[in-house]
């Protein structure tokens, strides 16, 4: 192989420590590499929704311990806190569904979208099966190559607001519910 060939290929995979340094600057990649903004929506929903389930977790717990006048106000509570979670992990799933028709633009891209890949299923299968120490193998050298992600844990203002915005819609959506099975029970009455 000639140095030529060399040339022409090496500059678009390796990158010098100070093109690494740019690279990890949060923001930099996001306008130029689809993937890494997916990436990004796809952990603050999935954040979101961690902390919405641990939410409802913490509800769950409380209702059997609930005063009987204060036991409908519980499990209004609780609805509302399950529904959020939902509509934070369908958010998550809507952006795993986009990651097929999302083309990176670098090796940082490729990174993010095994990251959604290996995060998706990091919760569900055991990972010592095959193949996720393999993937988590092959991201953990990508990684090497391209640098880390630059991605910080969203601000607790944003997690907050985004909580609120599902849990607006969690309690229309449970409204909604009661309504219709109020109707539906005075309909037979």
């Amino acid at each position: 192989m000639t140095d030529s060939d060399n040339s022409t290929t090496l500059p678009s995979v390796t990158t010098n420590r100070r093109d690494r340094q740019t690279a990890n600057a949060p923001g930099h990649f996001d306008d130029v590499d689809p993937a890494l903004a997916l990436l990004q929506g796809w952990l603050r929903a999935q954040h979101v929704s961690h902390v919405l389930c641990r939410l409802q977790q913490r509800l769950e717990r409380r209702v059997p311990d609930a005063a009987a006048p204060d036991v409908m106000h519980k499990k209004v509570g609780y609805s509302i806190a399950c529904q959020a979670e939902v509509e934070a992990t369908t958010a998550a799933l809507k952006l795993q569904d986009e990651l097929p028709h999302i083309q990176a633009q670098s090796l940082l891209g490729v990174v993010a979208k095994l990251e959604i890949i290996a995060g998706a299923d990091r919760d569900i299968d055991d990972p010592t099966d095959f193949p996720w120490p393999h993937i988590a193998s092959v991201l953990d050298d990508l990684k090497k190559i391209a640098g880390r992600l630059p991605f910080e844990r969203p601000d607790r203002s944003v997690v907050h607001a985004d909580c609120r915005l599902y849990q607006e819609k969690a309690t229309d959506l449970v409204g909604l519910e009661r309504q219709t099975s109020s109707s539906g029970v005075l309909g037979r009455l």
